[in-house]
């Protein structure tokens, strides 16, 4: 029997884990490094393990009581076939392990397991449309081929202007500044860097924009201008598609939303961890891959 519910939300940066008892008490909660199932199922899957035991050893209870879990897991390009089979062959100590798309886990949560519409924009971005019991994606097909307006897309503009403002072709910035001086303004060193990073290391650049654009530099307002102007576009077109309710979702998403009240965008029930209890507990909810 199930004696514990927990949900895991995991994307590019962080994942995150939830344990709640059968009454639904909070008992602990446990954060490690990202598990989008791209960046490599084996790592995705240890890192998922390793948020849940530290919310266990928060909770104060012992590795047996695993045998009495139901998880819920809303990961990232677990809306990919390969990737979604690939984790659950995984070896899992616990009851019950389901898995669906942290888009779909965030939709669950904001809108309490009801029908809605989201659009997350953290370290990437993706839309999700949940609506006549099925589910339809808009946008979120990775980095850097979509994943427009989020975190990731952010710090690869800022850094593509920032070399040009290098080079003489834009004018001076301050966050142009800040960003090559943290490659020591080596141009090489900015080449070598990007050509083994992934999504979460240009997305800890966006924060770097926000504050910049708060200091008054005009490039990192124009990237903020271009950044709003990519999620309004998800947003408009998610509408079109009949979502009626949108609640905007993600770091980047929650930061720039007072600019896009004009969409009448929705504030979110609960997070992805809720949603993803609540896919744990009913198979009601439709299933990537039945």
């Amino acid at each position: 029997m199930i004696e514990y519910w927990v949900g895991v939300d995991g994307g590019g940066t962080h994942t995150r884990a939830r344990i709640r008892d059968r009454s639904g008490k909070l008992l602990g909660e446990g954060r490690a490094a990202g598990s989008n199932l791209e960046l490599g199922i084996p790592l995705a899957h240890r890192h998922v393990l390793t948020a849940i035991e530290l919310a266990r050893t928060e909770a104060g209870l012992g590795k047996e009581v695993e045998q009495q879990m139901g998880v819920g897991l809303a990961l990232a390009s677990a809306e990919l076939a390969d990737c979604y089979h690939a984790l659950l062959a995984m070896p899992f100590p616990f009851a019950s392990v389901r898995l669906t798309s942290d888009a779909f886990g965030a939709c669950l949560g904001a809108f309490g397991g009801q029908e809605g519409a989201i659009l997350i924009a953290g370290t990437g971005s993706a839309g999700l449309i949940y609506q006549e019991d099925r589910l339809r994606t808009c946008s979120g097909r990775g980095f850097p081929i979509s994943d427009l307006g989020s975190g990731a897309w952010l710090g690869l503009r800022a850094l593509q202007q920032a070399l040009l403002c290098h080079d003489g072709i834009l004018p001076p910035s301050l966050l142009a500044v800040r960003l090559l001086d943290h490659f020591k303004r080596d141009q090489a060193e900015v080449v070598r860097w990007a050509a083994k990073a992934i999504p979460a290391d240009y997305g800890r650049f966006a924060p770097w924009v926000f504050d910049a654009a708060s200091d008054g530099d005009e490039l990192a307002c124009q990237l903020l201008d271009e950044t709003c102007a990519q999620l309004q576009t998800l947003l408009e077109g998610m509408q079109q598609l009949g979502a009626r309710r949108i609640a905007l979702l993600g770091g980047i998403g929650t930061r720039l939303a007072p600019r896009l009240a004009h969409l009448n965008l929705v504030s979110p029930t609960a997070d992805a961890l809720e949603g993803a209890i609540l896919f744990a507990k009913s198979e009601a909810f439709p299933c990537l891959y039945p």
